[in-house]
């Protein structure tokens, strides 16, 4: 309905990759990073179960040439980035060299001007999505969704008018989460061996500040919290 999807998705300058695994580490509530120049890679637990998650998350300036389709040809190049380092990594490639369930894409966002068309919609990450690993995702796809109900129910049989107030609606939303991506990139994965040192004290240091100067640091980042700020959720009969 809309075209290529090219056009409307913009790198961001990494990939991720992960897979589920046995909870080996016994992680309960919290989650283990490890850091180089430019990648890392982690393990957290799935709460409520015995399973954890391995993850991958390294930069990249240009995008791979490469099928969405080749698993295989993703997973070696998971060998490729870091079949050097240590750690859990040697573990976690051979994780995920047997999972079923792989996933690996690009960090990127999709950018439209509108994301209605005729008597089609989109919602969530399929219209705007801030990127994945890089957070708030499905919190502003939870509120489109919200939205988009509320909207056609009081259209009612006028599905124009109801799409047209969606959109109108999440737009201001839309446009403050492009940038969680960019601002959460800048500083997920380290780009320097200075940055990979300074990186865990900086978090120590952090934690053991006043609550309040945490929280005052947390709003100066362009968050998902933030972005929400821009849109008003009211009430309406059907809510009730």
């Amino acid at each position: 309905m809309f075209g290529p999807e090219n056009q409307f998705r913009r790198f961001l300058g990494g990939y991720l990759a992960g897979a589920p695994l046995s909870n080996y580490r016994g992680l309960d509530g919290r989650m283990e990073v490890w850091n180089a120049p430019g990648r890392l890679a982690a393990i957290y637990p799935v709460h409520g179960t015995t399973t954890a998650r391995g993850g991958f998350l390294f930069r990249r300036s240009e995008e791979f040439d490469l099928d969405h389709r080749d698993i295989e040809g993703q997973k070696q190049l998971l060998h490729t980035i870091y079949g050097r380092d240590g750690w859990q990594v040697p573990r976690l490639l051979a994780e995920m060299d047997t999972a079923t369930d792989f996933y690996f894409d690009s960090i990127s966002q999709i950018v439209m001007d509108s994301w209605v068309k005729g008597r089609v919609t989109l919602v969530g990450d399929a219209g705007y999505s801030p990127g994945p690993a890089v957070g708030g995702g499905t919190s502003i796809a939870m509120v489109g969704a919200y939205v988009l109900a509320q909207e056609l129910t009081r259209a009612g049989r006028n599905v124009q008018k109801g799409l047209a107030a969606y959109q109108g609606r999440m737009s201001e939303l839309a446009t403050k989460a492009r940038g969680i991506g960019p601002s959460t990139m800048s500083t997920l994965i380290p780009r320097t061996s200075i940055q990979v040192r300074l990186l865990p004290e900086l978090l120590r240091l952090v934690t053991r500040m006043p609550a309040r100067l945490q929280q005052r640091l947390f709003q100066l980042q362009a968050t998902p919290a933030r972005a929400l700020d821009s849109i008003h959720l009211t009430r309406s009969q059907v809510d009730e």
